[in-house]
């Protein structure tokens, strides 16, 4: 339950941190809104302000109206509401979308080919090693395979894989060309060891 309430409150915080651009818009001015509240005013859309409406594109209406709505219904709260509740989500949103941001600029686009490397690698060599197991021992179970210890070698080499093509063109300026083979040529080397080990449970349930 712990966990369900946890998600829901990152998700609202990001919605609200998507929402609007800073806490001033939130609250506005305190002590203006406190001695001068603001009237009530209904709008009613008119014939003209329909058909004006229509000259946008679909998808732009679409997005722009769903955060209108979410802004006016969260603007639409009392003013102790919008400061206690909606100011800290706000907050916390925006701390996440700055953090995500960051890390994506800093960290995943610099070694996306590092990360895109290293998750073909994992793919490949498991895909290697379940086929090539489960060709030579087809009796042995699909859980056997994959357990928890042969997945977490697979991932290694998938990391290390990613590690090798960050790494490797520092060191070695024609990386690129000889890459692929001193990755197959240690993926291959790790595989066969772990069927060799797979061999030995074979002939135990055999």
């Amino acid at each position: 339950m712990g966990k369900i309430a946890a998600a829901i409150t990152l998700t609202a915080a990001v919605v609200v941190g998507s929402v609007f651009s800073g806490p001033d818009e939130i609250t506005g001015n305190l002590s203006e809104q406190i001695l001068n509240p603001n009237p009530v005013v209904l709008e009613i859309e008119t014939v003209d302000d329909a058909d004006s409406g229509e000259d946008q594109a679909p998808e732009e209406t679409k997005k722009s109206g769903i955060r209108a709505r979410i802004k006016a219904a969260l603007m639409g709260l009392p003013l102790w509401a919008r400061v206690a509740i909606v100011t800290p989500l706000w907050a916390l949103g925006y701390l996440i979308l700055w953090a995500g941001g960051l890390l994506v600029t800093n960290v995943i686009m610099p070694y996306l080919g590092a990360i895109i490397s290293g998750l073909i690698g994992f793919a490949v060599l498991a895909g290697l090693f379940v086929i090539t197991a489960k060709g030579l021992f087809p009796d042995l179970p699909f859980k056997k395979i994959l357990s928890k210890k042969n997945l977490c070698i697979l991932i290694v080499l998938g990391v290390l894989c990613g590690v090798a093509d960050a790494v490797g063109p520092m060191y070695y300026k024609d990386w690129t060309v000889v890459s692929a083979a001193v990755k197959l040529a240690g993926g291959l080397l790790i595989v066969n060891v772990m069927l060799a080990k797979l061999r030995k449970a074979a002939e135990l349930n055999g």
